[in-house]
């Protein structure tokens, strides 16, 4: 409990960041640092965490994501709804555009479905309207979990109708995924840090929509930050829905026509080792292998 209490405290304070790359707590570590105050305010949340059926996880802690070790400033505190399932299996990672054009609302119900069935992967998406939910209802209809990071409290979930998922996705095993206290609404500016922990959490990231000028290529921006390959569906020079999708194929992202192309990709992938294989993360942490 002393940790929980601690990387709380510290998120607080620090407002989600962790320049000093913290994945531990000290020996050393003063407790008196942590006023009688805060650490009565805490331990209220975590109460009032556990009453509404949210877990919560922090580095060191064995249901912390072994993917966040590699990310540049680990997240200090994560609040979850459902199975830790992202150290049980190997992910994915999904984004697009929220106007899902009808031809990548047909891919993702056929090849990518057919993908997640081979492959037996876990899809992360961040839930939002469009492409993000038919990654998760796909994943769902193949009978595979799928991870759903939102840029909010997972009291306050956002988009409303995430809400209409709830169930089928805990059922399946799947989870909620965030780094917002249980409360807090969405802002514009969670959505950047929310890209972050989809970008490190998947092995590889697939853009299935995308223009030129959007969010998706934030969370691009992240995934080649974390040495993570990208991957995407190629359209005609024409459809401006797809503009992302070309400027990527340009700039050298593998292009991923079907189901059996997409599986080929992470077969040689997992066979050649990822970059992001056995590579110590920028807070030192030695050891560490992503199950590949």
């Amino acid at each position: 409990m002393n940790a929980a209490i601690y990387f709380k405290w510290l998120q607080r304070k620090n407002r989600f960041r962790n320049p000093e790359c913290i994945i531990e707590l000290s020996n050393f570590f003063d407790f008196s640092r942590i006023s009688n105050f805060e650490h009565a305010e805490i331990q209220k949340y975590l109460d009032e965490l556990s009453k509404n059926e949210i877990s919560y996880t922090y580095p060191s802690h064995i249901h912390y994501p072994q993917a966040f070790y590699f990310m540049k400033e680990p997240p200090l505190f994560i609040e979850y709804l459902g199975e830790p399932v992202w150290n049980q299996s190997q992910m994915f990672s999904v984004v697009g555009s929220r106007k899902c054009h009808l031809l990548t609302q047909q891919w993702i119900q056929t090849e990518l479905k057919e993908f997640i069935i081979k492959s037996k992967m876990t899809a992360v998406s961040g839930g939002a309207v469009g492409v993000d939910q038919a990654v998760h209802i796909t994943a769902l209809k193949a009978g595979h979990p799928t991870i759903v990071v939102v840029p909010c409290g997972l009291m306050q979930m956002y988009p409303k109708n995430l809400i209409d998922l709830k169930e089928e996705i805990l059922f399946q095993k799947g989870a909620y995924i965030s780094e917002f206290e249980m409360n807090q609404k969405v802002q514009k500016s969670y959505f950047y840090l929310r890209n972050r922990l989809i970008a490190a959490l998947g092995n590889f990231c697939l853009v299935a929509q995308a223009t030129t000028k959007s969010g998706t290529l934030l969370t691009v921006h992240h995934a080649l930050e974390f040495g993570k390959p990208i991957v995407t569906i190629p359209a005609h020079p024409q459809m401006i829905d797809f503009s992302g999708n070309q400027k990527l194929a340009q700039e050298g992202a593998a292009l991923i026509y079907n189901s059996d192309d997409l599986h080929v990709f992470w077969h040689a992938e997992s066979w050649s080792g990822p970059v992001f294989k056995n590579r110590a993360s920028t807070c030192g942490v030695q050891n560490l292998e992503l199950a590949l």
